[in-house]
């Protein structure tokens, strides 16, 4: 039988536990902690609401994810009632244009009995017109729905969109019995114990490694959990040690660029006085790993204490749920590619044509209205669209299918030219993409970089020369933007096929 862990079953029985469960750090430096017993409360209260509301099992109800206080108990309460929670991304640094349209595109989908969201956005979303619009406050009060309602293994549990890094996001369907089966996975993949360990995260949680990791499999194992905004993180990245430190983290995720971002505002000053020494899970995925970027941060965090062993290299996708594979410490191949570790456990992993096939019960439904047989094979293999290769059971993650840089024949992986003009003063940090161009003779590449107005000009030579010298590769164009004009994920990861499609249509501007 698969091992499951589902997160509601250790909630439903918390009446009376006083023991923490989430602890949110406000923007203002201080703690809110949430006692189990007062999470199960709120839970049932809100699933209270949401009834009173109209909102029964198999209903689908968006949730703008932009307060972990608010957002987490109304997702658990849909849980509480088997409805169908649609977690979405929350406006990002007031550009609320791009986002109504994002917005207006996912509800038009998933066509939502409800939809959640804090105060200020209310109005925004009743302009839709899609669906009736509550504000997460007036959900606090309901009456308590005093136990989570059956539902069979294979309904849906929530929607989850993806990040759309080659084209527009689509709508997974995790299951009940994929989620359960995914947290079972990550429990026993990085040897998840409540009476040991602390989580601390600053993940979005509309995005799958924030709101399974730590929303979900944290819950379901009684990990208590450390919430730090992620806007907060953006302003500050180096807030996310510090948190480690003072709260006594023991485990902590972040994708490629948040170690690339912490590391380099690291202040030596501020180190010195951290201690990192119980921090025994140090995760990086979501995107591909740089394993120079992860030695940087582990040099720069080395004298508060921090463990390399502690450096946990994983992959997964939110069409597998969340997780795929974990490694335990820094390992790579002779080109410095990363390996992911081995699959977790009742899960396969093989390579079909360079591309990544994953099979298990974390496997998702497919996607919402939407055949995809291609993807979501008949025979239970998932296409993930990754491009990699096992070696002695580890798993290599190199690009994904549709970014390759195809030039003269030859293959290369987008990221190692992004990783390579990142080096380059002037360039903003995460602000590099690259694509290629229809050329006389073969496909040219592209790099579109974001830099200050006031960089100096020298910067586009320097990111000429920096990746003909490190990859090889002679740009035919290297072309300066200003900062916040690349397009990119609501998880933050570069968009390459949309960059490509603006500037073929002359929408980048220098």
């Amino acid at each position: 039988m698969t091992a499951r862990r589902w997160p509601l079953d250790g909630l439903a029985s918390w009446s009376g536990d006083e023991r923490p469960a989430h602890l949110h750090r406000r923007d203002d430096g201080t703690t809110v902690t949430v006692t189990r017993a007062g999470l199960r409360l709120e839970v049932a209260r809100r699933a209270g609401a949401l009834r009173a509301r109209g909102v029964a099992s198999g209903d689908r109800v968006g949730l703008v994810a932009s307060h972990p206080e608010t957002f987490l108990p109304t997702f658990l309460a849909l849980l509480w009632l088997g409805a169908v929670a649609v977690p979405l991304a929350p406006p990002s640094f007031g550009r609320r244009d791009p986002w109504r349209s994002h917005i207006d595109e996912a509800l038009g989908l998933v066509r939502p009995r409800l939809v959640c969201a804090p105060p200020g956005l209310v109005d925004d979303l009743a302009a839709a017109a899609v669906a009736p619009v509550a504000a997460y406050e007036v959900l606090a009060g309901g009456d308590e729905v005093p136990a989570p309602v059956a539902t069979d293994d294979h309904a849906p549990a929530y929607v989850q969109f993806t990040s759309g890094t080659t084209g527009r996001p689509r709508a997974v369907v995790a299951t009940r019995a994929s989620l359960g089966a995914n947290c079972a996975a990550i429990e026993a993949g990085i040897d998840l114990d409540g009476d040991r360990d602390i989580g601390v995260t600053w993940l979005p949680l509309h995005h799958d490694m924030g709101l399974v990791g730590f929303g979900c499999a944290a819950l379901a194992v009684g990990v208590p959990v450390v919430h730090l905004a992620n806007s907060a993180f953006i302003r500050d990245p180096s807030l996310w040690m510090r948190a480690v430190a003072a709260y006594g983290g023991t485990v902590t995720f972040g994708p490629n660029f948040g170690f690339a971002l912490a590391a380099r505002r690291a202040r030596a000053d501020q180190v010195a006085a951290l201690d990192l020494s119980r921090l025994r899970v140090l995760g990086c995925g979501a995107e591909p790993i740089n394993a120079a970027t992860l030695e940087s941060f582990v040099a720069a965090y080395a004298p508060a204490g921090l463990d390399a062993a502690a450096l946990t290299p994983c992959y997964g996708l939110a069409e597998a749920t969340l997780a795929v594979s974990f490694a335990h410490g820094l390992r790579t191949d002779g080109a410095g590619t990363v390996d992911c570790g081995r699959p977790v456990a009742g899960h396969e992993v093989k390579v079909v044509g360079g591309e990544v096939w994953v099979r298990g019960p974390s496997v998702a439904a497919g996607y919402l209205d939407e055949q995809a047989p291609d993807t979501f094979r008949p025979d239970g293999w998932l296409r993930t669209g990754d491009l990699g290769y096992l070696d002695r059971g580890g798993l290599h993650i190199t690009g994904r299918v549709r970014d390759v840089l195809v030039v003269r024949g030859a293959n290369t992986d987008p990221h190692r030219v992004e990783w390579a003009a990142a080096l380059v003063p002037g360039v903003r940090d995460g602000g590099v993409i690259a694509f290629t161009r229809p050329g006389t003779d073969t496909e040219e590449v592209v790099v579109v970089i974001e830099c200050p107005p006031r960089a100096p000009a020298e910067v586009a030579e320097a990111v000429h020369a920096m990746v003909s010298a490190e990859v090889g590769l002679v740009p035919a164009e290297v072309v300066r933007v200003r900062p916040g004009t690349l397009p990119k994920t609501t998880s933050g990861k570069p968009r390459r096929q949309e960059a490509r499609r603006r500037y073929l249509a002359g929408e980048l501007v220098p």
